[in-house]
């Protein structure tokens, strides 16, 4: 998995916020536009790093235990 500050920024946000965030809270605590939370998002959804519950109302990111360990693992 190739390091990458976005994300790590992104996977940083999530384990700030044990209860999870949507998309307008990490644009906000991350400063990065919608596209490309959401694209970290879906990266960090493809290798177990996050969930992403995404419905009509809601968009709610929570960090995974594999979350945690990778971002251990890159000394955060």
């Amino acid at each position: 998995m190739a390091f990458d500050n976005d994300r790590n920024r992104v996977l940083l946000s999530l384990r700030d916020r044990p209860d999870g965030a949507d998309s307008p809270t990490l644009i906000e605590a991350v400063g990065l536009s919608e596209a490309t939370i959401k694209r970290h998002l879906v990266y960090c959804v493809d290798y177990g790093l996050a969930t992403w519950m995404r419905n009509r109302t809601s968009t709610l990111a929570v960090i995974t235990t594999r979350g945690r360990d990778y971002l251990a693992r890159q000394g955060f």
